[in-house]
């Protein structure tokens, strides 16, 4: 009200005067608030690519692990096939099996086996007291080495014979000879001489 009465009072020129100063004002405010909200909008931008900036970053970041998780993954694949590669490539040796035969008294375990000549005899053979080296009587599983090569009073399985006692010895049996006693002429003249396959029992 104040502001109308006071423009009436004045003349026209006056009027006009301030009527053009009125406007200059609201211009200038307005150019003001103009301004400003540039200002407060060109002091948000920076804020925002910052953030846009954030996102790309993080958004990087994400991708990076996961590439990086991707080729631990694909290195950790590659490092399994090269050990299954390796393991068949490795020779598995077969377990050592025992030494043991089957036998007509059952499985046998043995120690030793050789390749001998062998030959038949009969208790009476040699003195005639039939009496071993050893002192015992001789006897069908009885049979004589030399205890160079198989020590008195070891066991032994002769294929077509049967487990036998080393409990003599002979003039002729050297080396890699063994003799047998039967039982009988006939037996022995039956075995005749030939090649055996002795087992040293345990």
């Amino acid at each position: 009200m104040m502001k109308r009465k006071v423009i009436k009072s004045l003349g026209n020129k006056q009027r006009k005067y301030v009527l053009t100063l009125m406007l200059a004002g609201f211009a200038a405010l307005n150019t003001g608030f103009t301004s400003q909200v540039n200002e407060i909008q060109t002091e948000n931008v920076p804020a925002v690519e910052i953030a846009a900036d954030v996102n790309t970053v993080q958004e990087i970041e994400v991708a990076t692990a996961e590439e990086n998780s991707a080729e631990i993954t694909e290195l950790k694949v590659e490092a399994v096939e090269s050990d299954i590669n390796t393991l068949d490539m490795v020779e598995v040796e077969e377990p050592a099996r025992e030494n043991i035969i089957e036998t007509s008294y059952g499985t046998i375990n043995y120690s030793n086996v050789m390749s001998m000549e062998a030959t038949a005899y009969l208790p009476t053979d040699g003195s005639g007291a039939g009496i071993t080296a050893t002192g015992i009587r001789a006897t069908y599983g009885i049979v004589a080495v030399d205890p160079r090569v198989i020590p008195l009073g070891t066991k032994v399985y002769i294929p077509g014979y049967g487990v036998a006692l080393a409990a003599d010895t002979g003039g002729a049996i050297k080396g890699y000879k063994i003799d047998l006693c039967m039982e009988s002429y006939s037996d022995c003249m039956r075995f005749g001489r030939r090649n055996v396959t002795v087992y040293v029992l345990d």
